[in-house]
């Protein structure tokens, strides 16, 4: 049995959510928190653009951050509500029971804080919580800070801001937790105790789009998404708390956590102070063995079925089905229930080595209301869900970028908890995968549309003439995060493509959704990011010789930074190395250059475990870090490496 609690808060996508460029995520979710805590803020048009100009004013000068937190936090206290609606006292019985040794409920005003940086400093590159360095400390870390988000949530009656991803690149709302029947705030081990995070996403949708980068017509989108709007978001609502813990705040690139709450008193035990101090010294091997037999324990179905073969497709639905009744899904869609499951997608990942997934889609016929995330290895790693909503009862359907997916709030005059207006749901879906319009069209083979067009691989590089293009049956959707999707819900047709001037297909990983192939300017096509990463580690791998031996090239969300990982073979001594890989990395970024892409960080690692599930923030610490990372810049500048 499980406990779950969630605030209301309204869901509101950044309205830049369909350009290449995502930039308003910060700005979003400081609108859904206003207008939760608000319940008579009215929705304006522009509202959010406004909230993203005085979020940056002043500019935060050499800090690398969109929505600076100093910005948020100071936008929130300006524009928060005078006084707060009881909070503590609503709390049902089972929730309210496992606070008990807390502080009562708040009567002081609102006041945000930038938890572990109440400072005033704009300029601040590192606001937040310093990270421990060592992993087992950062698990203690994070079980700290995630605690902390269950009391805010709860005892404050506001949902905090959260930086998350790669670089601190991206924020989220956290509204709610589900945690175990018997979990006891009191008590100080309550490791594997919090079964889920329940957030809002701000960037959240699917984007049709055709081969030549134009839209779908509206009859063609009604067939495929439910409406005729251009934008159709989904919600992963349900995050379970191995995946929290994986994929949301370990990072590879951060030095902080950044996180934006209502202030919290101090209180008996040590959580909040664990997350405040760095821990900079090696791990004892007493403490490195700690350290795996919590993974071990925290991680149990990934350590056992290390040792076995990898689940089948009917293992993972019969998964699945578990997971809608244990996360309690369908209450974000009454249509997602087990009986709705369907055959699954088979996903490999193209950046680590032990990452395949399923995707086992929930639906009536072709309408598919949720995808649900089912690793190879058996985990439950997520839920993208499809609501059925209410639309705006001024606005008709909810389909503007930055116009709320939910039903307009009303407060109740009795209780003054929110009640959703009573009109026709706005039912939203995805169809199944291969029924993009175009789908048949551009894979098939000799006949596809791409076929005659001419495709470039690198900057520079020669241009190729397309003959055929079909999807590769063995592996036929892959995925990365990356530009081109940071959404293991939304992987990639795998392509193989000829060319007449090549004997070997070549791969071109195309989101499921969106075949939008940008070109040069000349009607040659440009390959995708997804591609474009291996490409550059290819490179580095050929030049650095015996030097390396895997190599993964990651990018910000942001667009603007790379990330490269590898294992070292130690040739060499750790100045010499760095100082050549630095230049071999530089070398290869110069030779093939992608839009936007202006710096560069690297990370050695001893062994390759920095490519399995369990990677983020350094499972295998590092042996190489250049430069020192921090604020989701100060990066090697590629058109300056080498001088």
């Amino acid at each position: 049995m499980a406990k779950e609690f969630s605030l209301p808060v309204p869901l509101y996508l950044q309205v830049d959510c369909y350009k290449d460029k995502n930039e308003k995520c910060g700005a979003a979710c400081t609108q859904m928190v206003l207008h939760d805590i608000d319940l008579y803020r009215p929705y304006t048009a522009g509202e959010q653009d406004v909230l993203f100009d005085k979020i940056k004013d002043p500019p935060p000068g050499q800090v690398a951050w969109f929505n600076p937190p100093q910005g948020i936090r100071r936008v929130l206290n300006d524009q928060k509500p005078a006084t707060r609606p009881p909070q503590r006292s609503a709390l049902q019985p089972d929730i309210q029971a496992i606070f008990t040794s807390l502080p009562a409920a708040p009567t002081t005003p609102y006041e945000f804080v930038i938890l572990g940086d109440s400072s005033a400093d704009d300029t601040n590159p590192n606001p937040g919580i310093p990270r421990k360095i060592d992993v087992n400390a950062q698990i203690e870390q994070i079980e700290a800070l995630s605690r902390q988000l269950i009391r805010t949530v709860a005892l404050r009656g506001v949902a905090p801001l959260v930086a998350v991803r790669e670089d601190n690149a991206h924020w989220i709302v956290v509204n709610g937790f589900q945690v175990e029947d018997n979990y006891n705030d009191a008590a100080p081990d309550q490791y594997g105790m919090i079964k889920a995070i329940i957030i809002r996403n701000p960037l959240g949708r699917y984007n049709y789009s055709t081969v030549t980068c134009g839209e779908l017509s509206d009859q063609e989108m009604q067939v495929i998404t439910g409406h005729t709007c251009e934008l159709n978001p989904n919600e992963p609502d349900i995050v379970p708390y191995a995946t929290w813990v994986r994929e949301y705040m370990f990072s590879d690139w951060s030095e902080t956590f950044v996180m934006v709450s209502d202030r919290f008193p101090q209180v008996d035990d040590k959580s909040l102070a664990q997350t405040s101090s760095v821990a900079s010294r090696p791990l004892e091997e007493a403490e490195i063995f700690a350290g795996c037999n919590w993974l071990a324990r925290f991680f149990p179905a990934f350590f056992d079925k290390l040792k076995e073969d990898q689940i089948t497709p009917t293992d993972a639905v019969e998964r699945a089905k578990r997971a809608i009744e244990e996360f309690n899904l369908s209450r974000i869609n009454p249509r997602v229930t087990p009986r709705n499951a369907l055959p699954p997608y088979k996903v490999k990942r193209l950046d680590r080595i032990d990452g395949d997934y399923y995707l086992v889609p929930v639906g009536v016929e072709n309408k598919i209301s949720a995808l649900i995330n089912i690793s190879f290895t058996g985990d439950f790693d997520g839920a993208t869900v499809w609501p059925l909503n209410t639309p705006r009862e001024n606005n008709g359907t909810t389909g503007k970028p930055g116009e709320p997916n939910n039903a307009e709030i009303k407060p109740d005059p009795n209780t003054s908890r929110f009640l959703k207006a009573s009109l026709e749901p706005n039912d939203h879906y995805i169809a199944p995968f291969d029924q993009h319009p175009q789908f048949r069209a551009l894979t098939s083979g000799r006949e596809s549309i791409l076929r005659g067009r001419k495709i470039r691989l690198t900057v520079g590089g020669p241009l190729l003439t397309i003959t055929s293009v079909v999807r590769d049956q063995a592996t036929p959707y892959v995925w990365r995060p990356g530009p081109d999707s940071f959404s293991a819900s939304r992987p990639f047709n795998n392509l193989k493509i000829t060319v007449q001037e090549r004997n070997t297909p070549i791969s071109l990983y195309v989101p499921v959704d969106n075949y939008c192939l940008p070109d040069d300017g000349f009607g040659n096509i440009l390959q995708p990011s997804a591609n474009y990463l291996q490409t550059v580690a290819d490179c580095i791998k050929q030049s650095a010789g015996s030097m390396v031996d895997e190599v993964l090239v990651l990018v910000s969300r942001s667009g603007t930074t790379a990330m490269v990982m590898y294992k070292s073979n130690q040739t060499k001594s750790k100045e010499d190395e760095t100082e050549d890989m630095r230049n071999i990395i530089c070398k290869c970024l110069q030779d093939h250059p992608y839009p936007g892409l202006t710096s560069f960080r690297f990370k050695a690692f001893a062994t390759n475990e920095f490519l399995t599930r369990l990677r983020g923030g350094g499972d295998d610490d590092p042996i190489i870090v250049a430069p020192a990372s921090g604020g989701g810049g100060n990066g090697f500048q590629i058109g300056t490496c080498l001088e």
